[in-house]
């Protein structure tokens, strides 16, 4: 059998990375693959995946072309980021400003894992970490996510120091759940005193998350509990925090069942410097008319559905901009009028990875995915938007099962579609969004 393209990029990376390959690897044309090879996408769905394959394809090439570029060296930069104050905190209860980096930047999320993932214990190599890195500059990306406290955190902010000094970071505090009210958990201290530490060394650290969306388990995360890991944490950092959360929380949306206990924000929203919220409609799609049947089948269909999804995500930050609680002062406030509201993840898959998802059968397509990030930067920053939106996110993870498929690169650090037309991406096929998918019964 002849070898596909496919193939033959995969065998690059093989012999570049000394990894394991295959015909059917990481599908990055967008075609048919990722789809489940059901019917419904509208006929030409996924033509305009080919155009991702092109631009800098990182696998070892950014760095080396960085330095070529800049007649430097990796490991050259400066050793901005190391010298934090340590543990002062306390600033009177004010409300600590956002950094200008959030009006000014571009953002995304960052995980660098790339095989087994955090709970194997996996610890990329430096090599690895600095080229993901390099990509994510080429692009233009300045200010990153981090979701946990730990090594793999550090040896990203201290790399970053190092080499990449204009970028910034909001460190992550991973919380688990706990057995009961008592706030008992090893793993969540340590993972509170990390976060400390790394704020506190790490210059280029200029915001800190305590958790992420622990309203999807909050019958095993009390709110007294997290309010407590939110004041320890802020009492000994100086940077402004935050707790990353999904929408319907902040929105006092949070429903009751299963893991959640209904558990609303009012106590949580006086502790805390600037709000993150967690929106996806495709998701979310059983929320909102994503079929669009009163719109004729074909582009104009997959059209109305992208304008759909955007007012979707306007809706949800809305929601979270209009629900009101009692502030430090006791006096009655919206959150929009109190605090800074940002986007903290929000993204579309390229391909399909959850089937018992309707929609992804007929809208995780490659062009469906640069239309929802095109739509995302057209919102960031509107008089009635987020200042800062965070993409979710940088790199597809394989080891995350049917919650893959989101990044702008694949596993392979290939470039997708939604980058075409950028510094890190290839040419976009015009009409840029041919292909994009719709739902036909």
């Amino acid at each position: 059998m002849e070898m596909s393209k496919l193939a033959m990029v995969c065998l690059a990376a093989a012999t570049a990375l000394s990894i394991g390959c295959s015909d059917e690897a990481s599908p990055v044309t967008g075609g048919t693959g990722g789809t489940g090879g059901m019917a419904g996408t509208g006929g030409t769905a996924g033509m305009g995946g080919m155009a991702g394959t092109g631009g800098n394809a990182g696998m070892g090439g950014c760095m080396a072309n960085r330095a070529a570029r800049t007649g430097g060296t990796a490991g050259a930069g400066g050793s901005a980021g190391t010298g934090g104050t340590s543990g002062t905190g306390g600033d009177g209860g004010g409300l600590r400003p956002l950094p200008d980096i959030y009006t000014t930047g571009k953002a995304i999320n960052y995980s660098a894992f790339r095989a087994a993932g955090p709970d194997e214990g996996e610890i990329p190599s430096d090599a690895d970490v600095l080229e993901d890195l390099c990509l994510l500059e080429t692009d233009g990306y300045d200010l990153l996510r981090l979701f946990g406290a730990d090594p793999v955190s550090e040896k990203i902010l201290q790399l970053a120091a190092e080499d990449f000094p204009q970028m910034r970071f909001q460190q992550g505090i991973y919380l688990g759940g706990l057995a009961d009210a008592s706030c008992s958990s090893t793993i969540n201290d340590d993972q509170v005193d990390t976060g400390i530490r790394l704020a506190n060394t790490y210059s280029n650290v200029v915001t800190v998350s305590v958790g992420n969306e622990t309203s999807f388990f909050s019958r095993y995360m009390p709110l007294n509990c997290l309010e407590g890991y939110i004041t320890r944490t802020r009492e000994n950092v100086t940077q402004p925090v935050t707790a990353d959360d999904d929408y319907t929380f902040y929105a006092g949306l949070n429903s009751v069942g299963g893991d959640r206990a209904g558990s609303k924000p009012d106590t949580i929203l006086p502790l805390l410097d600037f709000v993150s919220i967690h929106m996806y409609p495709i998701t979310n799609y059983r929320q909102w008319d994503w079929k669009q049947l009163g719109t004729p089948a074909g582009p104009d269909r997959a059209e109305a559905m992208m304008n759909a999804a955007l007012a979707t995500a306007q809706a949800n930050y809305q929601a979270v901009y209009d629900y009101s609680y009692l502030d430090a002062s006791g006096t009655t406030v919206t959150v929009g009028e109190s605090l800074p509201i940002v986007v903290g993840e929000t993204g579309w898959k390229w391909r399909q990875t959850t089937p018992s998802q309707e929609i992804e059968a007929y809208a995780a397509l490659p062009p469906n995915a640069k239309w929802y990030y095109d739509l995302m930067q057209s919102w960031e920053g509107a008089p009635d938007g987020p200042s800062v939106i965070f993409i979710f996110e940088a790199f597809d993870e394989a080891w995350k099962g049917t919650d893959d498929g989101w990044g702008l690169w694949d596993e392979l650090r290939m470039p997708l579609y939604a980058l075409c037309g950028t510094p890190a991406g290839s040419a976009c096929n015009d009409p840029v969004y041919e292909g994009a998918g719709y739902f036909t019964p």
